[in-house]
């Protein structure tokens, strides 16, 4: 394996579980609202009041069916699980050492100090 390879193996080793996040969210988000709209479909009903303040405004919300409420909500959790950003980055040295004649390069990790150049033998005088 060369060395474009085992970079594009860290990148996409730090990609991926982003990935699957946004994927997951997704999901549970069509989930949420598949039962909703099941909810819906079946008639079921259920008062509920959702009443909040915040800075200076006031926000209510009511209901007659819980399936147009677990709907929204699903909207909601897809909406902020998908367009929030979620920073990453994907760090390495440019460094490489080779273990010995016709082995595979080895990247050094570039979270802590540089390594210490190993030591010579000792001189046999």
């Amino acid at each position: 394996m060369d060395e474009l390879d085992t970079l594009l193996w860290l990148h996409l080793a730090t990609v991926g579980p982003l990935v699957l996040f946004k994927l997951a969210v997704l999901l549970v988000g069509y989930l949420i609202a598949r039962l909703g709209y099941r909810l819906l479909l079946q008639g079921v009903k259920g008062e509920f009041k959702f009443h909040t303040k915040f800075r200076e405004g006031v926000v209510d919300l009511i209901s007659v069916s819980p399936g147009i409420f677990f709907i929204f909500m699903a909207t909601v959790l897809i909406a902020v699980g998908i367009v929030t950003e979620k920073p990453f980055e994907t760090k390495f040295s440019k460094q490489a050492t080779r273990l010995g004649p016709g082995s595979e390069t080895r990247l050094e990790s570039s979270a802590g100090p540089p390594a210490k150049p190993p030591l010579p033998p000792p001189s046999s005088e």
